[in-house]
C-alpha cells in the first residue's frame, strides 16, 4: 500500500464536482467526470473510467485505486486490475482472494469505458479531503514496476451557517391617515393694544405663512383634506401676569379673525388657546444662551415661584441681566403657534408610495412603507432603506423597530440590530409581541448564543412555526 505522504503530494484543493480528463501515466485509465457526493452516513464517488488507451504487457498487470484522504488518513475504495493473459491466469489460479477483491480485467476483454461508483461509510476526517486515483504497473512476482498518483476531486464541508427566516411585522393600516404642519408667527402690535393688524410692520408676511400653508394643501385636495387650525398665543413675562393674560388671550382672538377672513373659508374650524406669560420660552433662552449666572436664574425661572415673584425676583436679584434678558428675550416670545391639522388619502400605488418616500415621508402610514419594501427584494438595500426610513417617521412605533431590526439582520448588521432591540418593549407590540422574542432569538443566535436563543424560540414554536425550524438549525450548528 502507497503512504498517504505519497497520496497527498502535489495536491490541489478545490469545490467538487471537478469534472477533467487526465493521463496519470502512459499506458494508463483516464478519468472524466468526477464527482464527491456526501451524506449523512455515506461518501459516494462517481467518475467515467476510460480504458482505450491503456497499454498493459500479457506478463504485467495494472491496479486501480481510487483513494480518499485527508493526508493523515486513507481510505481505498473498490480496486480494478487490467491484466495480460498470462498474469491473468496465474492470479486466478494462485491467488483467488485477490482476485476476487479486484473488480478484473483480462486484457483485450475490457470495455472501452465505463462509469465507476462506490460508497464507503462516512467518517469524521472525511469533512476535508481528496479523492485520488493511485494506478500502479506490476511485473514478475508483483514488483512494481510504476506507480503514479493523481488528484480528482477535493471535498471540504462547508461549516453550518445558522440563517432563519427573519419575519417582519405587518402594521396594522391607519383609518384615517391625520397629520400636522406646524409652525410661528411673530406679530408686533401697537403698546397696549391687542388688535393684529395685518398691514403693521411685517404682520402680513407672518399672516401669509398660514395662509399659505393651508392654501398649498387646499391645491391638492385630491391628496389632502383640511381638517382644522389651531392657534396659540404667546405673551412674554414683562409686566403683570393678569394684564399679560388678557394681552394673550385678545390677540389669540385678533389672529383668528385676520386668519379666517385672509382664508375666506368658513369650512375650516379655527380654534384658539393662550399662554399668559411664556416661561418654558424664557428657560429654553437662557439655556442656549452664555449669559453670565445662567444658571442661578435658570432655578429662578424653575421655582415654584408665581410668575409676577419670579420676572420681580429676576429683576432685583440681576438687574443688568434682566435688561439683557426684556431686551434680547421677551420680544421673541410675543408670538402665535399655528397648527394646520389635515387628512392624507390611503396610497396604494407601490411607485407613488416610493416617490413620496423620497419627497414627502411624513404622508406615509407605516403599513404603506411595509407596502414598498415589500415589493423590493427581500433584504435588499432598497428594502433595508425603506425599512430605516419607516422607522425615521415612526421613530416610537415597536413594529417599525422590529422590522428595522430584522432588516439590519438581513444585512449582517448585528450591530445596529441589538441597538433596535434594546428599545422594545413587549408592551407596545400587542398581539404580536411573539414577533419582536423571535427577532431577539435570532438575534441572540446569530450572535452566537445558541442557549438563550433556543430557549426564546421555544417559547414562541406554538404560535411560530419557523421557530421550530429555527430550533432544527440551531441543532445542526451546535454540532
Amino acid at each position: 500500500m502507497v503512504s498517504a505522504a505519497l497520496l497527498v503530494a502535489g495536491t490541489s484543493w478545490g469545490q467538487t464536482p471537478v469534472n477533467r480528463t487526465n493521463d496519470v501515466f502512459t499506458g494508463g485509465v483516464r478519468t472524466s467526470n468526477v464527482t464527491m457526493t456526501p451524506t449523512s452516513t455515506m461518501m459516494k464517488v462517481d467518475m467515467d473510467l476510460d480504458y482505450s488507451a491503456a497499454s498493459v504487457d500479457k506478463t504485467e498487470g495494472l491496479d486501480i485505486v481510487p483513494v480518499l484522504t485527508d493526508g493523515t488518513h486513507v481510505k481505498e475504495l473498490p480496486a480494478i486490475g487490467l491484466y495480460g493473459g498470462r498474469r491473468y491466469w496465474n492470479l486466478k489460479r494462485n491467488d483467488r482472494k485477490a482476485s476476487r477483491e479486484l473488480k478484473l480485467y483480462k486484457t483485450g476483454q475490457e470495455p472501452a469505458s465505463e462509469h465507476y461508483t462506490a460508497s464507503v461509510p462516512y467518517e469524521g476526517w472525511m469533512d476535508n479531503c481528496q479523492l485520488l486515483l493511485r494506478q500502479t504497473r506490476r511485473g514478475c512476482c508483483n514488483s512494481t514496476l510504476k506507480q503514479g498518483v493523481n488528484t480528482l476531486a477535493a471535498y471540504k464541508k462547508e461549516a453550518f451557517k445558522f440563517a432563519p427566516e427573519l419575519l417582519y411585522v405587518q402594521p396594522v393600516a391607519e383609518a384615517v391617515k391625520m397629520r400636522n404642519e406646524q409652525g410661528e408667527a411673530y406679530l408686533s402690535y401697537a403698546v397696549g393694544k391687542s388688535a393684529v393688524v395685518k398691514d403693521f410692520k411685517d404682520n402680513a408676511a407672518e399672516i401669509q405663512k398660514i395662509v399659505d400653508l393651508v392654501n398649498l394643501l387646499k391645491d391638492n385636495a385630491s391628496e389632502y383634506k383640511v381638517k382644522g387650525i389651531s392657534l396659540k398665543g404667546f405673551a412674554s413675562p414683562d409686566g403683570s401676569y393678569a394684564v399679560n393674560e388678557k394681552l394673550a388671550k385678545a390677540r389669540t382672538e385678533s389672529l383668528k379673525g385676520v386668519v379666517k377672513k385672509a382664508l375666506a373659508d368658513k369650512e375650516i374650524p379655527i380654534s384658539t388657546s393662550y399662554v399668559a406669560e411664556d416661561w418654558d420660552g424664557v428657560a429654553k433662552w437662557l439655556e442656549n444662551s452664555s449669559l453670565d449666572k445662567k444658571d442661578e436664574i435658570l432655578d429662578i425661572v424653575n421655582s415654584d415661584l408665581k410668575p409676577d415673584a419670579k420676572d420681580k425676583k429676576i429683576a432685583s436679584a440681576y438687574p443688568a441681566i434682566y435688561k439683557q434678558i426684556k431686551n434680547e428675550c421677551y420680544p421673541a416670545l410675543r408670538r402665535a403657534s399655528y397648527v394646520v391639522d389635515y387628512e392624507v388619502v390611503p396610497y396604494v400605488d407601490v411607485d407613488q408610495i416610493k416617490n413620496k418616500i423620497n419627497t414627502n415621508p411624513k404622508d406615509l402610514s407605516l403599513n404603506e412603507f411595509f407596502m414598498a419594501a415589500n415589493s423590493c427584494q427581500t433584504g435588499s438595500p432598497e428594502f433595508i432603506s425603506i425599512m430605516e426610513k419607516a422607522l425615521e417617521q415612526f421613530p416610537s412605533n415597536e413594529i417599525a423597530k422590529v422590522n428595522a431590526a430584522n432588516a439590519a439582520m438581513s444585512a449582517g448588521n448585528l450591530q445596529r440590530a441589538g441597538e433596535l432591540l434594546s428599545k422594545i418593549s413587549d408592551g407596545g407590540l400587542g398581539q404580536q409581541a411573539q414577533y419582536f422574542t423571535y427577532a431577539k432569538a435570532v438575534y441572540e443566535a446569530l450572535s452566537g448564543n445558541y442557549a438563550k436563543a433556543a430557549q426564546m424560540f421555544t417559547t414562541v414554536k406554538d404560535k411560530i412555526p419557523q421557530a421550530a425550524a429555527a430550533l432544527t438549525q440551531l441543532a445542526k450548528a451546535k454540532q
